[in-house]
């Protein structure tokens, strides 16, 4: 009888055990899926997360574009940056909107035309913004480049740089210095000076037309620009003989007829036929040997600000 209570006791005992890990189970089997399942979906929303990087906004401004950077035009088409470069830019739907010049044939002087074409970057670690500084470096020191020419040739409406020469005039010189940063101005002094510039220093005074070309008089004659407020890169407009308004042989008396760039210390970098050492056309000249001439600064223009 003993016997029989105790085998009863162990058999009740062994059922409970049983029932308690049964409800274990129970409990396991219905809450490890949900627990797998938030974090799975936890694991989903941070790999999504890391998949789709976040849009960048670009101010307008100036930017340093790395080379061979994939550009795309407007219908999606992929184009290589080439070259490093620098240009003003600015934000388009999370992409980094650029114009640049691109060639367009050549007009009866020989001197390449240019259209401009908008490009879009999506690839942000390709892209740096660019102080003004290095902007007005990247422009002077092209100019700089090509007065150190083993051969250098003033050639009215020539615009070619090579290895070791130069075959230019002089707003051919700030014509191609400014193509760096992706700025075309039209190849003539007096259009290069009433473009869309910052007019920083001006003494002229419209005086009708000559030939089809402005001509202008002096507010005063006796008027020099202040070099402490010149930046580098300033264009520097001077009154003389020109055609440059027009593709004719009819010369203005009075008109822009010649521009330099201004490079600091009070000194331009220049493209002449006259005024000095005709062997070296492409040289840099301090400015106040021109203040006692008749050739003097009369414009001073900004393109980078």
């Amino acid at each position: 009888m003993k016997k029989t209570i105790r085998f009863r006791k162990t058999v009740i005992l062994l059922a409970a055990l049983a029932m308690l890990a049964g409800c274990g189970s129970a409990d396991s089997g219905s809450s490890s899926p949900a627990k797998a399942e938030d974090a799975q979906s936890t694991l989903s929303q941070e790999s999504t997360a890391e998949s789709v990087p976040e849009k960048k906004e670009y101010a307008e401004g100036y930017y340093r574009i790395a080379r061979d950077t994939a550009m795309y035009d407007g219908q999606g088409n992929a184009v290589p940056s080439g070259e490093e470069r620098i240009c003003r830019g600015k934000g388009q739907d999370g992409k980094l909107k650029i114009s640049l010049p691109i060639a367009n044939g050549q007009n009866e002087l020989g001197e390449i035309q240019y259209v401009y074409k908008d490009y879009f970057i999506d690839n942000a670690a390709a892209v740096s913004e660019a102080s003004l500084d290095e902007v007005r470096d990247t422009v002077v020191n092209y100019a700089l480049a090509m007065s150190n020419k083993a051969s250098e040739t003033y050639t009215l409406s020539g615009e070619y740089v090579g290895e070791n020469e130069t075959r230019s005039d002089c707003s051919g010189l700030t014509e191609l210095a400014y193509l760096r940063i992706g700025l075309y101005m039209e190849h003539y002094a007096d259009a290069q000076a009433n473009n869309y510039g910052k007019i920083v220093y001006d003494d002229l005074v419209p005086a009708g037309s000559d030939n089809g070309n402005a001509v202008y008089t002096r507010k005063d004659s006796f008027a020099r620009v202040d070099y402490s407020q010149l930046e580098k890169g300033d264009l520097l407009f001077f009154l003389c003989a020109t055609n440059s308004a027009s593709d004719n042989d009819l010369f203005t008396s009075d008109g822009i007829g010649h521009v330099g760039m201004y490079v600091g210390d009070g000194k331009m970098v220049h493209f002449t036929a006259s005024y000095g050492d005709t062997n070296d056309p492409c040289r840099v000249e301090d400015l106040k040997d021109y203040e006692d001439r008749q050739l003097k600064v009369e414009r001073a223009v900004r393109y980078i600000y």
